[in-house]
């Protein structure tokens, strides 16, 4: 018995150095980073030069109590993302690491040129995460984080953090480095990003830029974007405004003295399911349902909202004018050439023996494609009218 006990606890001896011996070499092969040496790249922007080869500029912050500057600036060109990230080490007292890359953003002219294989280098990274936000910007990058922000700070967390918060506002789309790689890869299905702009020291969300597979066509208002997301499915949150006219609501505006020509109303707290259907196959036809609740945040004339059938009109009035801009902003992806709302997918779901459909087959049968739109909204409180 006590031979046992000894044999049992000789072998757990050995088990444990070999298990510490184990630890030992495999810290020692890693690749260990010390804090002080290294530079961690928060944002970085790329433009497209006029000999083709590509400016990139990367915004580190500085670890140096006594610097006076809280952000390093490096900015190189080469033939690649990884060319400048070389060149960039060249400049840098630190080794230049992306761990910690939040944004990346590309200039108008670079995206038009198609962001595919730069994406890719990014992709293919293992220390970046595939949750950075891609945006394109409407000028040169360069300009954009080289300006001299008084109160923005770090700009690659202040750009991480005011995409971050409209993303979950449902004010735009997700746009990560993984979201865009599965809708280029996915047939029936085109990409969008975050159109930035600069305004004075301001940074601004402008809209949302549509790309058909990797290349930049356009881009469209945060408000149409908003539609599209709202033939996707069903989702929460999100703001909405718009406005009806005064004859709408008749002998309820009659004895207003400042009468408008126009109701400004404004709904937030927004929930909507909706179903696409297909209904017939050559030309295609969709039919788009949409059940949409909401809440009134705030009116430009002081109607009685407790009345219901005050509330059936705005209903009616709110699913009449949705109709009509979704039907706008589907012909002008038809026009574009795009399918951020992801029709073909529906579409090859859909038809027996179309799971092998080529993207260049559906753009085409796209164009042709008529939609209907239904629109059930349903005004659920009246928020501070109460």
């Amino acid at each position: 018995m006590r031979q046992s006990t000894n044999s049992s606890f000789g072998t757990g001896k050995r088990f444990l150095s070999m298990w510490c011996a184990v630890t030992l070499l495999i810290t020692g092969c890693s690749d260990r980073q010390i804090f002080d040496e290294t530079g961690l790249v928060t944002v970085v922007g790329y433009d497209l030069q006029k000999d083709g080869n590509t400016r990139g500029t990367i915004v580190m912050p500085s670890i140096n109590p006594e610097a006076k500057e809280k952000i390093q600036l490096i900015s190189a060109v080469a033939k690649t993302s990884k060319g400048i990230r070389d060149q960039a080490n060249l400049q840098s007292d630190k080794r230049v690491l992306g761990g910690q890359l939040r944004v990346a953003l590309y200039n108008e002219a670079l995206a038009k040129q198609g962001l595919g294989s730069i994406v890719d280098t990014l992709y293919r990274d293992p220390s970046i995460s595939s949750r950075l936000y891609l945006c394109v910007y409407e000028g040169y990058t360069y300009d954009l984080l080289t300006y001299p922000y008084k109160e923005l700070g770090n700009i690659g967390i202040y750009m991480y953090r005011m995409i971050e918060q409209n993303v979950r506002g449902e004010k735009i789309p997700s746009t990560t480095m993984h979201e865009f790689f599965r809708a280029y890869y996915d047939h029936g299905i085109d990409p969008q990003l975050p159109y930035i702009v600069r305004k004075g020291n301001e940074i601004q969300i402008k809209g949302v830029a549509l790309f058909q597979g990797d290349r930049y066509v356009g881009w469209i208002s945060p408000k149409e974007a908003f539609l599209i997301k709202m033939i996707h499915g069903k989702f929460r949150i999100g703001s909405y405004d718009t406005a009806v006219p005064s004859e709408v609501f008749g002998k309820h505006v009659e004895h207003l003295k400042n009468k408008a020509k126009d109701v400004q109303l404004v709904f937030d707290t927004i929930s909507s399911k909706s179903r696409v259907k297909l209904t017939k196959e050559s030309p295609a036809h969709f039919d788009v349902k949409i059940k949409l609740n909401a809440r009134i945040l705030e009116l430009t004339v002081p109607l009685k909202v407790d009345e219901p059938d005050i509330l059936s009109m705005m209903e009616r009035a709110l699913e009449k004018e949705m109709e009509g801009k979704l039907q706008r902003i589907v012909k002008r992806m038809q026009e574009m050439d795009v399918d951020p709302a992801g029709f073909g997918v529906i579409y090859r779901a859909n038809r027996r023996g179309m799971g092998k459909m080529t993207t260049s087959e559906w753009r085409k049968m796209f164009k042709e494609a008529t939609f209907r739109f239904k629109v059930d909204a349903t005004i659920i409180r009246n928020g501070v009218m109460d």
